[in-house]
Parts: structure tokens; C-alpha cells; sequence
């Protein structure tokens, strides 16, 4: 359901971003875990316009890698020659057509907008009838943004840069966050007007406000009171700045809705997470992706977790899990590795330094410490001794290993696939099994041990004499 009737939406990343002093386009730095571009391109999302369109320049090509993967209805339009914002809005006039009736020109590098005050501004202009509309804020320090020029009735007249602003000008707190709405004929009927007779020599968006005011037709401003919303970044400086502010409105919509997070500043979640109530998250935790935790969770401290599922009742204790999807009541970590494609079920333990990969561990099983199991498929209530190792790999390919309900595996022992552990089997500590195992039988793999009378002696003399 569209919220606004012909909405359409243009998103300026055409720059370069010299300041970030990167080969990489500024709009796809992160802010936590997304390009900064992300969160502009979701809050525009949810009005459900026509069409997004995002003008590229710097970095053509990566950007509209970027979009094609994540955002393919998204169409980039590309600016040749960086001319300014007002050039730049114009190039989309080949895309006008008789059922446009709104525009929607936003920045690709102000993250922190939110659909709120997008809708709002929209909404505005259609029911005021409005040629232009633009969001303004009241800065303590308004130095680098463009200054909001008003006549004695309180109307803007026109936006003075800061590069050409007096020094009166410059005095005017109220600011230019470069987010408009626009009737969509006001805007193309007269953006061809614009010259670059300015300090930047570029043709400037915001002179199509004195051309709206010189022909009387109606502009006006939505000042929003969270002016926070509207920075924008230039630099790393802007970047940490914002990411911080981003990470305080997410972590605190996760407290206000029942999320214990002991300390928000070193905790570190995506706008993608999500987290039922009664969960904990611990300091100096790190969860990115499409991630879902389940209610009674306590994850931390120093766990890292990315695109997984997290069962109810699951601990996690300075984990890194990627890919994965752990069952109910799991006790992971400390300093373990679960990786992509492993599935868990209900109250497994992988212990201190294990590593699991590619795997399905039954409910109730146990890799208590030091252990790397690969490519493998383990039964329930299965016990595996310290020190084991699935030997996945052979040089050639990755061979899986199947260990069946009830089995214990002794500690130090390499399973050599491809090999099946029958149910209820034993292997002895410090073997190394090459053959299927039966059903509860007892393997055990060990060369023959040999005790040398008086040998440590005679080496420990032998030794000796060649000093």
C-alpha cells in the first residue's frame, strides 16, 4: 500500500567524499555492520514509492554492485561529471512521467533519518499544496551547513551556502539538512534555471527555492526538534560520531522493549537483530546480520555473532558464530568457533577452544574442550573426549563423519573420514579410526606400547656426551 499517492524518491551519492580520504565511495562506509547508504535506502523504503533512484558518480561501479545485491529494485543513475546537486537532480527528468506527482530528494551520507519525519514531510507538502518543502534544524554550531533565509512574515525566501553566506548569515542557526519534498512539475519546470554562479561553481539544489519564491509559488519548512536526525558525514570523525548515535537508538529500542544490555557503550548491535525480551546481552558483544536471540538468552561478554538463530536459554560466553543456528538451552564458549552451516540442537555444550563447522550435534551432546569437529553429523547424549579431531580434509575434498546416538569418543582421538561411529560404540583415548565403528562395540586404534628398561637413562647419558 503506498503512503503517499506518486511518491518518488532520489538519493544523492554522486560525491566523492575527499575527506574520508578512501578509494571506497563515502555513502558505503559502515556504520556498524551496513553502509551508510542502507539506512537511508530501508527508512526511504517504508513510504513505498514508485521508484528509488540513486544518483552515482565516485565509485560508479561499486555502488551499483552494492545495489544490484542488496537493493535491486534501486536504480542508479549515473552523474559523469559532478556539476552539483541541482545537475544532479535534474538527470532524472528523463524518468518524469504524467504519474509523478511527488519528489523526494534526500542525501545518501545522513543515515540517522528517519521515515517519521519523511512521511511527515511529504504528507505536508501534498496537503499544503507545496512547490517545496524542506526539513530544517536549529544547530548550536551551524558551521558548513547551508543557512535558512527568511523575510519578515517568518517565510523562507531562499538557502545561502556557507561558502557564499555574510557574515551576518553565517549568524543564522537555522539550517539546510539538504532533505526536500517537491511537487514534481515546481521542480523540473524550473530546475533547467539554475547557474553556477556561486563560491563552488556548481549548479545547487538549494537556489530552486528563490527561483520558487521570484515566482510565487508556495515553499515553506518542517523544522524537526531531534537534530540529530539530519547530520550528515564528511569525514572518519563524522562517521564515529554518528555510528555512536546509531548505536544508542538501537540499543536502547532493544532495552525499552525488555533487553538487558549492562553496558550500551561497548555493546554493538545491527539495525537488522533481533532480540526477545528477558535476553541479556554483556559487554563488548558484537551481533550483526539477520540475527533472531530468543527470550532467556545471555550473550557475553566478547561474543560475536552474525546472521544466526539463537535458541531460548542459550549462554554464550566469548564465542565468534557465524552462519549458525543453536538450539534451545546451548552452553557455548568460552573461546570457541561455531561456523557457518552448523545447526545445534537442545542443551549442547561446545566447550573452551572448539571449533565446529559444517555440522549437526545432537540434543544433550557434548564437545566440552579443544576439539575441531568438520562436516559432520553427531547423535544425541554423544560425548567427545578433549583434544579430538574430525579429519575432514584429505587434500582433495571434505568427507563427513556420522557418529550415531550414545556414543563416547575417548580424548585425543582423529575420526578419519568418511566414517560412521555406530550407536552406543566406545573409541578408546588416542586412537585414530580409519573404519566404520558397529553398533556398541569398542574401538580401539593405538600402536603397541613398548617400555625400555633404564632407556630414559641411557638417553638422558647419551645426551650428555655430546655436549
Amino acid at each position: 500500500m503506498k503512503y503517499v499517492k506518486n511518491l518518488n524518491v532520489v538519493i544523492l551519492a554522486a560525491g566523492k567524499g575527499k575527506r574520508m580520504m578512501s578509494s571506497t565511495p563515502k555513502v558505503l562506509h559502515n556504520i556498524i555492520d551496513k553502509p551508510m547508504i542502507y539506512y537511508v535506502l530501508k527508512e526511504a523504503g517504508k513510504l513505498n514509492p514508485e521508484n528509488i533512484y540513486v544518483i552515482t558518480g565516485h565509485g560508479r561501479d561499486i555502488l551499483k554492485g552494492y545495489l544490484a545485491d542488496n537493493f535491486p529494485d534501486v536504480i542508479p543513475v549515473f552523474q559523469e561529471h559532478q556539476l552539483g546537486t541541482g545537475h544532479a537532480v535534474s538527470l532524472l527528468k528523463e524518468y518524469v512521467n504524467e504519474n509523478w506527482e511527488s519528489v523526494l530528494v534526500l542525501t545518501g551520507d545522513c543515515p540517522l533519518i528517519k521515515s517519521e519525519t519523511l512521511k511527515k514531510l511529504v504528507a505536508s507538502r501534498q496537503a499544503g499544496n507545496y512547490a517545496g518543502l524542506l526539513v530544517t534544524a536549529l544547530l548550536e554550531n551551524p558551521f558548513g551547513y547551508g543557512r535558512i533565509i527568511k523575510n519578515q512574515l517568518g517565510e523562507i525566501i531562499r538557502i545561502v551556502e556557507e561558502a557564499d553566506a555574510t557574515l551576518k548569515e553565517k549568524l543564522i542557526r537555522e539550517i539546510n539538512p539538504s532533505v526536500y519534498c517537491f511537487d514534481v512539475r515546481a521542480l523540473f519546470d524550473n530546475i533547467s534555471s539554475l547557474d553556477s554562479n556561486n563560491y563552488q561553481k556548481e549548479y545547487c539544489l538549494t537556489d530552486i527555492i528563490e527561483k520558487f519564491t521570484y515566482k510565487n509559488l508556495k515553499t515553506s519548512t518542517l523544522m524537526i526538534d531531534d537534530s540529530s536526525e539530519i547530520l550528515g558525514i564528511n569525514d572518519r570523525i563524522g562517521l564515529s560520531v554518528v555510528e555512536k548515535l546509531m548505536r544508542k537508538r538501537i540499543n536502547e529500542k532493544f532495552m525499552s522493549a525488555g533487553v538487558t544490555i549492562t553496558d550500551p557503550d561497548s555493546t554493538f548491535i545491527g539495525i537488522d537483530v533481533e532480540i526477545e525480551n528477558d535476553a541479556a546481552i554483556e559487554p563488548f558483544s558484537f551481533i550483526w546480520g539477520k540475527t533472531i536471540i530468543r527470550k532467556g538468552c545471555v550473550i557475553g561478554p566478547f561474543a560475536q555473532i552474525s546472521d544466526c538463530e539463537i535458541g531460548s536459554g542459550t549462554m554464550i560466553n566469548s564465542a565468534v558464530i557465524k552462519n549458525a543456528k543453536i538450539g534451545k538451552n546451548n552452553n557455548i564458549g568460552p573461546y570457541s568457533y561455531i561456523r557457518p552451516g552448523t545447526v545445534t540442537n537442545e542443551n549442547v555444550k561446545v566447550g573452551g577452544f572448539c571449533e565446529v563447522k559444517k555440522s549437526i550435534v545432537g540434543r544433550n551432546s557434548k564437545i566440552p574442550h579443544l576439539s575441531y569437529i568438520g562436516d559432520s553429523e553427531i547423535g544425541e547424549n554423544v560425548n567427545i573426549g578433549a583434544s579430538s579431531v574430525t579429519c575432514n580434509y584429505d587434500g582433495f575434498r571434505k568427507n563427513r563423519t556420522v557418529i550415531g546416538d550414545n556414543v563416547f569418543i575417548g580424548s585425543d582421538t582423529m575420526l578419519v573420514p568418511p566414517v560412521r561411529i555406530g550407536k552406543g560404540a566406545i573409541v578408546a583415548a588416542g586412537s585414530v579410526i580409519t573404519e566404520d565403528v558397529p553398533d556398541n562395540a569398542m574401538a580401539v586404534a593405538r600402536g603397541k606400547q613398548i617400555n625400555m628398561p633404564d632407556g630414559a637413562t641411557k638417553y638422558r647419558k647419551k645426551k650428555e656426551s655430546l655436549k
